[in-house]
């Protein structure tokens, strides 16, 4: 079942669409997956509600799943919720036309209006670009499985969650250590 839509069968008082789609039939969530970036445990559940407003087209949107992920800092695997509203603005493209040999170039002006939209051609919608593109601004950047993960001993690797390492108690080790014991002299006393 395809994402687009027919703007002849958008009624003005809007459609509501609902789909239920496996990450991999995303072309870039599939890569992620692939890589290793993240395991989509469900499908991505989308709601959109698509409505005509003057000459553009308002999608109000829902995108939520699951997803596993290793964290940044202990690397252990852990399950996350993602869930995402939006709401994508979409306008039929603009087009210029060439200039015969000898003309000048005609500008395009581009207003406020223009900016953060999405452009269509043709007479239907394809969501599925705009819908990976939501579910990616979503994943987190550095993911967490906890803000208080105290990560691993970049000595030892030791997940630092589950426990001290022998490495904290031997800080003497470090070369700058001795630093520690040196004396500076005060304000008042000379060099």
């Amino acid at each position: 079942m395809s994402m687009i839509i027919e703007i002849q069968h958008i009624p003005v008082e809007g459609k509501r669409l609902e789909y239920s789609r496996k990450a991999e039939s995303f072309p870039v969530l599939k890569t992620l997956s692939e890589k290793g970036e993240c395991r989509f445990i469900e499908p991505l559940a989308i709601e959109l509600t698509v409505v005509p407003e003057r000459n553009l087209i308002r999608v109000d949107g829902v995108i939520a799943t699951t997803i596993e992920q290793a964290c940044s800092r202990c690397l252990a695997d852990f399950k996350s919720e993602l869930q995402r509203r939006f709401t994508l603005r979409f306008a039929r493209e603009i087009t210029a036309e060439f200039p015969a040999e000898g003309q000048a170039e005609k500008e395009i002006e581009l207003n406020a209006d223009h900016v953060g939209l999405s452009f269509f051609s043709g007479e239907a919608i394809d969501f599925t670009d705009s819908v990976q593109e939501q579910v990616v601004l979503t994943l987190p950047y550095k993911p967490l499985c906890s803000e208080a993960c105290k990560g691993l001993c970049p000595r030892c690797g030791t997940d630092l969650n589950a426990g001290r390492c022998s490495c904290a108690q031997d800080r003497s080790q470090n070369p700058f250590a001795v630093l520690k014991n040196l004396s500076w002299p005060s304000q008042g006393q000379e060099r």
